[in-house]
């Protein structure tokens, strides 16, 4: 179901905007060069003693064409938050996971899976919405009406996902067709996994991240822009109304740097996203971090080759 752009909140970008120019404090990072983490037996996301786990996908749909069928399934790994390095492989998803996101009121992992599942010759049996447990098996929220997302017509990539701290599931996907120029924002059921589609949202961004932080607050993390003509590379974090999608602020980021399919660890607010090439053989992957409100990007590491999603699990 798509419904028109209409503006549902009061906030003004004028009012975030001076909201933002006192600046947070600057967040620190702390890194490590040894992991102290051991691995555990627990059967839950988050091991004892250890709070919030920082979870992610290795794998993608690895298809030619984006509409082609998937030749890989994702596998659940668990991560050292200090360092990116692998503490453990979890297991096999059984799906290519796309978008990943932790709802914190319901404790549970959800996926977006990629366009090439459920179509003919995929390894991934279905494309939608899906439920991750602990030891990395997907299961289809609704395998039948929530094929899709429940949207009629052409597949969308629903790419990236993320819970706010009341439980309610929001996602984008960027233009998929010459007449679309803007993302296409969603509100997600998680019963259901059917999405509803708010269109003209006013922004355009690729390879990014969505994610709720801080005072739960909806932030879209750009990918690096080269202007044509003065060959200036700039990045930027839009701040976005939750039930529309539409930017309400821009944060400049710097170094410019990508930083996809991330989440915001709950303890730090700081962003940890992904910077991989896509079609890399290697699947060179490193996990930016970024102090939003302040716009400052750092390099935690080289993480796990592939890894194509990042999600905070807490317990």
């Amino acid at each position: 179901m798509k419904i028109p752009h209409r503006l549902l909140l009061p906030a003004t970008a004028a009012v975030f905007s001076a909201a933002f120019a006192q600046q947070a404090p600057a967040q620190t990072l702390t890194t490590s060069t040894t992991s102290t983490t051991t691995t555990s037996t627990s059967t839950g996301f988050v091991p004892p003693g250890q709070q919030p786990s920082l979870v992610g996908t290795t794998g993608d749909c690895h298809n030619r064409l984006p509409t082609d069928p998937c030749t890989e399934n994702s596998t659940l790994v668990l991560l050292d938050p200090a360092t990116g390095k692998l503490i453990k492989t979890i297991g096999p998803v059984g799906f290519t996971v796309n978008g990943l996101s932790w709802d914190r009121t319901s404790k549970t992992l959800y996926a977006s899976t990629a366009i090439g599942c459920g179509v003919a010759g995929s390894v991934c049996p279905f494309h939608g919405l899906i439920t991750i447990a602990p030891n990395g098996k997907g299961t289809p929220v609704n395998p039948t009406g929530g094929v899709n997302f429940g949207i009629p017509g052409l597949r969308v990539p629903i790419g990236k996902i993320t819970v706010d701290v009341f439980g309610h599931m929001v996602g984008m996907y960027p233009p998929t067709n010459p007449d679309d120029i803007n993302n296409t924002y969603v509100r997600i059921n998680q019963k259901t996994g059917i999405a509803t589609e708010f269109d003209n949202t006013g922004v355009t961004t690729f390879t990014d991240g969505l994610s709720f932080g801080e005072f739960n607050l909806l932030w879209n993390v750009d990918s690096p822009k080269t202007d044509p003509i003065t060959q200036v590379t700039t990045q930027t974090a839009f701040l976005l109304n939750p039930f529309t999608g539409k930017p309400l602020f821009s944060q400049p980021l710097s170094p410019p740097t990508a930083a996809a399919l991330g989440d915001f660890n709950p303890l730090s607010n700081l962003y940890y996203g992904l910077k991989f090439q896509g079609f890399d053989p290697a699947g060179t992957t490193f996990i930016e971090v970024i102090d939003v409100p302040n716009g400052v990007v750092t390099q935690l590491g080289q993480t796990v080759n592939f890894l194509h999603t990042l999600a905070w699990v807490d317990k």
